[in-house]
């Protein structure tokens, strides 16, 4: 089949949910990040030829069947809610907007499972099952914008996950429509495996509905710390990560994080400098008992750290979907994203505090603990994409955050197009190969999310990635130095 026929069946079957209007296709060229045009139109195909806005997995099918017969990429789209173009066509296409997949199936008390459409937001998950008395598991950061399948198939470590484990831990089923179009219900059990969608960003198949394990929506006691010694905070966020009763979610946020705050009159009152720690407890009264005599000996034992009023605590879990607001200090913000040990924490705030001095540059970090083992850190500094040249430079300093990170069991959270360069830092050579094999069973075509997750395009080929942005690091530290 031609691709212009191809398409022009896709516009026949979905009528008004599908468009070619130049304007409407460009707002489909980008995510969360302003990458300037300057970065992207040389080397990419971000305007898709075609949207097609599918109201299920039939439709869904159809489009893929179509796609595959045509070898037209495929981009599924919904809250495109990250900054590595995981939702953004490289190769031009047809990008399958989402986002009519949305609401609950199905309501499982007696399982304590619900069943929903991927393309619903956590934010509106909370909602409706909040009504009820009950809760997620766990959610993203960004639960407001961010849908449910596209969270599963981006690791699904969040606020939660500390206690309740990834996504992958708490989907019990999923609908998955793959690349020739054909619909399944996948399982743990099932071949492919459930397992295989998890992380794969969208380049396997399109999660249209999942079943997921929810839980009672239970008391909950918030405590917020603060202590101007790095070592002491990082030493309490291991003891109380440790401890007999697990929190469900901690947050730190650095010095310098905590500065800009004060800054903005957004911090604690009475806090302009130090590290925060936010620790959040869930469950039955004697567990937020034993959880609070666990917090009150960790601040008895350490004199620096001091526990902030009960309303600043709550304050920060109310504002916890807000973790972008320093944001308002300046048009925009770059930085990186790890996924660190936290063991290496407190290494890896030292060395930032480090390069931070080193670049005259203010860098600031916070993040949460996502598992017994492992934190989502993010380091970021203040950028203005208006100025491109200057804003291409910054992105140098992007990797030197990744570089500190990887000196510290680091590698960057989520892969898209940009973080291409660094797969070998995030898979092994084992893994990447079975990642790889995957794709060649299921895409053979590879017509699904083409030119992400399994390698890297020609620019971004690593060694030229690295050099290049060396070059970049050396003309940025020159323009500093003639700045002063």
């Amino acid at each position: 089949m031609e691709k212009n026929e191809a398409l022009l069946q896709i516009k026949h079957l979905f009528g008004e949910r599908a468009t070619d209007a130049s304007f409407e296709r460009a707002l489909y060229a980008r995510d969360l990040a302003p990458v300037p045009a300057l970065l992207v139109d040389p080397l990419f195909r971000t305007v898709p030829d075609l949207v097609a806005r599918p109201a299920d997995a039939g439709e869904v099918s159809a489009v893929l069947k179509l796609a595959s017969a045509a070898g037209i990429p495929v981009t599924p789209r919904a809250g495109a809610s990250t900054v590595y173009f995981n939702t953004v066509p490289a190769r031009g296409g047809i990008v399958l907007d989402l986002n009519l997949l949305r609401g609950v199936v199905e309501l499982d008390e007696a399982k304590m499972t619900v069943t929903v459409r991927a393309a619903t937001t956590w934010g509106e998950l909370e909602h409706y099952l909040n009504a009820r008395g009950l809760a997620p598991q766990s959610v993203p950061s960004s639960a407001p914008s961010a849908s449910i399948g596209g969270w599963f198939t981006m690791m699904g470590y969040g606020i939660g996950s500390v206690k309740y484990g990834s996504l992958l831990s708490q989907v019990r089923a999923a609908e998955v429509v793959l690349p020739d179009g054909e619909i399944r219900n996948l399982t743990l059990g099932s071949d492919p495996p459930l397992d295989w969608f998890a992380a794969s960003e969208g380049t396997l198949g399109v999660v249209t509905g999942l079943q997921i394990v929810i839980r009672r929506n239970n008391p909950m006691s918030h405590y917020l710390l603060s202590s101007p010694d790095l070592g002491e905070i990082a030493g309490v966020l291991a003891a109380v990560k440790d401890a007999g009763v697990t929190p469900y979610n901690l947050h730190f946020t650095d010095d310098a994080c905590v500065r800009a705050m004060h800054r903005q009159g957004i911090a604690p009152d009475g806090v302009s400098g130090g590290c925060l720690l936010a620790i959040d407890y869930e469950g039955a009264p004697e567990e937020l008992a034993a959880a609070q005599q666990t917090v009150e000996s960790l601040v008895a034992v350490n004199s620096s750290v001091s526990l902030l009023p009960p309303e600043a605590a709550l304050e920060e879990w109310d504002e916890r979907y807000k973790s972008l607001k320093l944001k308002r200090s300046g048009p925009s913000e770059l930085g990186g994203e790890v996924w660190l040990p936290v063991r290496s924490l407190l290494s890896y705030l030292a060395d930032i505090e480090q390069l931070a001095r080193k670049l005259r540059l203010g860098l600031c970090t916070y993040g949460h603990v996502a598992s017994p083992e492992r934190a989502i850190v993010m380091t970021m500094f203040f950028a203005d994409e208006t100025k491109v040249f200057d804003y291409i430079i910054g992105l140098s300093l992007v990797k030197k955050i990744h570089d500190v990170g990887y000196r510290h069991g680091g590698y960057p959270y989520g892969v898209g197009l940009w973080n291409t360069p660094y797969l070998g830092r995030i898979f092994t050579k084992g893994q990447l190969a079975a990642l790889r094999a995957r794709k060649k069973r299921l895409d053979p075509a590879g017509i699904l999310n083409p030119g992400k997750l399994y390698g890297w395009p020609p620019l971004l080929n690593p060694l030229f990635f690295a050099v290049g942005m060396k070059c970049l690091a050396g003309i940025g530290s020159l323009r500093r130095g003639g700045d002063r």
